[in-house]
């Protein structure tokens, strides 16, 4: 992959985690799982029942999302930030594949690391988060 194409994808994928920002600071969380694919993956070893230790599917996700929003307590509004701007951004072979990791921060004191599997089916199919890893 020549730099052109590396960077016009990095921008994209910056649109995408800008959007997610928004997204969800906008409490628009139903719209959300649009931004996965239908069996994306998330880490959760706790809750898991696949020997892999995710958990599968846009409601998991949605689930994920809006659970750290409302905090333990159900009623908190935890504005989770993708700091996307500092993170590496990491081809998989083609350009419909790529890795992103870096820092996420979680109001008001969490501070942790985000990756994202990222896939798209073709150039000209948008961006979809496929897997989900954080601590």
């Amino acid at each position: 992959m020549d730099q052109k194409t590396y960077d016009s994808i990095v921008a994209e994928l910056m649109t995408l985690s800008d959007t997610w920002n928004k997204l969800y600071a906008a409490e628009k969380f139903e719209e959300m799982k649009n931004l996965a694919t239908k069996d994306v993956a998330i880490a959760n070893v706790q809750v898991s029942t696949s020997i892999t230790g995710l958990i599968y599917g846009r409601q998991a996700y949605y689930d994920g999302i809006y659970q750290a929003y409302v905090g333990a307590s159900g009623k908190e509004k935890n504005l989770l930030v993708m700091d996307y701007d500092d993170w590496e951004y990491i081809p998989l072979g083609d350009e419909n594949h790529f890795y992103t990791i870096g820092k996420y921060t979680l109001q008001p004191n969490i501070v942790g690391v985000n990756c994202w599997l990222l896939k798209r089916e073709s150039t000209d199919d948008p961006w979809l988060i496929y897997r989900v890893i954080n601590n």
